[in-house]
């Protein structure tokens, strides 16, 4: 029997235009021996669409203007926004339908399935519970230019701390997550309480979402599957800095024109 998977796609604002790329690269490529469901979260009007797409409609509570888009101004999009810290309370909309499935993927929507297939048995481990990726940027192996400590938070009031003491070689970078159904469920909840209760006392994380998977994983190691840094390669970035060939990109090369039109 086919696994199931769940892919989740959130794409409000200006992210709906990264659908069409993000929709042909994972359905073609990514675990074409198994069946697979797109859930693509959008304040945005979509048409004649497949029938493995469903839409959910939100509608961000805060506005998002096209100065939030720049580069050098991310504090309504990753605080404010269901691409953000919210992220985690959206996806709980779809927990019934993610019932059926056997896996649950959360993707950020610039990330990009490239030409190279991802078979299930390279992505998927039946052994463990979750899944993540080593972050590109800190990974002392494949990296050329890696520098500076671990981008963990550090503040002690904060959900999402990590200690020095606490911390190992690893970092996932928050734009490629998931596990098992039901088990994902267990950390979706929990991450979305830590961000309300932080978000309740103006605490906020270093690193957004991103430090409150960490600090989960950090609490459950032996639950984590690492994915190596290939799978979310940084497109926008020279590929001589990685000493490897890239199978899934995040952030390609044409993000900036997407946000910009």
């Amino acid at each position: 029997m086919k696994k199931k998977i769940a892919l989740s796609f959130i794409g409000t604002g200006k992210y709906l235009n990264f659908l069409p790329n993000f929709y042909e690269g994972f359905s073609k490529n990514f675990a074409p021996e198994c069946e697979k469901h797109f859930f693509v979260f959008t304040d945005g009007e979509l048409k004649d669409l497949p029938d493995d797409i469903t839409v959910i409609s939100i509608s961000e509570e805060a506005e998002i203007t096209q100065d939030d888009y720049s580069a050098n101004n991310w504090y309504k999009l990753m605080h404010s926004s269901f691409g953000g810290l919210k992220r985690f309370s959206v996806i709980k909309k779809i927990k019934d339908q993610l019932k059926s499935f056997d896996w649950y993927c959360f993707i950020d929507a610039d990330v990009v399935c490239s030409e190279k297939i991802v078979h299930y048995n390279d992505f998927f481990n039946e052994e463990k519970d979750f899944f993540g990726a080593q972050h590109p940027c800190f990974d002392n192996l494949n990296y050329k230019n890696r520098q500076g400590p671990l981008p963990h938070d550090r503040n002690t009031s904060c959900l999402a701390h990590v200690s020095v003491e606490e911390e190992d070689d690893v970092y996932l970078q928050g734009c490629l997550w998931g596990g098992k159904i039901p088990k994902v469920f267990d950390l979706i909840e929990e991450l979305d309480r830590r961000v309300q209760i932080d978000i309740s006392k103006n605490i906020l994380a270093s690193s957004h979402d991103e430090s409150y998977l960490n600090r989960y994983r950090i609490e459950n190691k032996d639950k984590f599957h690492v994915l190596h840094p290939a799978y979310i390669t940084p497109g926008d970035m020279s590929s001589s800095l990685f000493n490897y060939e890239p199978i899934i990109y995040h952030s390609p090369a044409y993000k900036r024109e997407l946000l910009n039109s």
